[in-house]
């Protein structure tokens, strides 16, 4: 995303739609620790260290031993996020766990989920370009070319 966000023309913007659809895996918490987030202002600035949290060798919010490959018991909850969202962020942990509790949060919850059903998105990443063309890795050939195809769908709505 980052390569693809770079390459964007002029007028062309980029709407993160976070996914909950691997329970197991606690994409409902990280969806709404996102959607939270950017309530909050954050997203943006604490985007790559929480993907690293996550996903990185030992990262600190991290879904599976790194030994073992199995899944942590227990994953970590809404308030271990709020605590790496103060560390990165400073925005106070309980602020962040009574905002992720929100009206707000929750009807942005609600919208994401209705938002990538009817997209049809089954992975991350799934680029919609314009609602009307829905693009991943797989589908086209790999990161290089997803990067080329959206760009090119992207100036060909410009046009119109």
């Amino acid at each position: 995303m980052d390569s693809l966000e770079k390459k964007l023309p002029a007028g062309v913007t980029t709407e993160y739609v976070p996914a909950s659809w691997v329970a197991a895996e606690n994409w409902p918490v990280f969806q709404r620790a996102y959607i939270t987030a950017k309530a909050l202002g954050v997203a943006k600035q604490a985007h790559a260290a929480m993907f690293q949290a996550i996903w990185g060798q030992n990262g600190e919010l991290a879904i599976a031993d790194p030994r073992t490959g199995r899944l942590r018991s227990p994953l970590p909850n809404i308030e271990a996020v709020a605590r790496f969202y103060e560390r990165v962020t400073k925005v106070p942990a309980a602020k962040f766990v009574q905002t992720s509790k929100s009206f707000s949060v929750e009807t942005e919850v609600k919208r994401a989920d209705a938002t990538i059903k009817s997209y049809l998105a089954d992975s991350t990443p799934t680029i919609v370009v314009n609602g009307k063309y829905r693009l991943e890795p797989r589908s086209a050939g790999g990161a290089e070319q997803v990067v080329t195809l959206a760009l090119w769908l992207a100036q060909q709505e410009l046009r119109k």
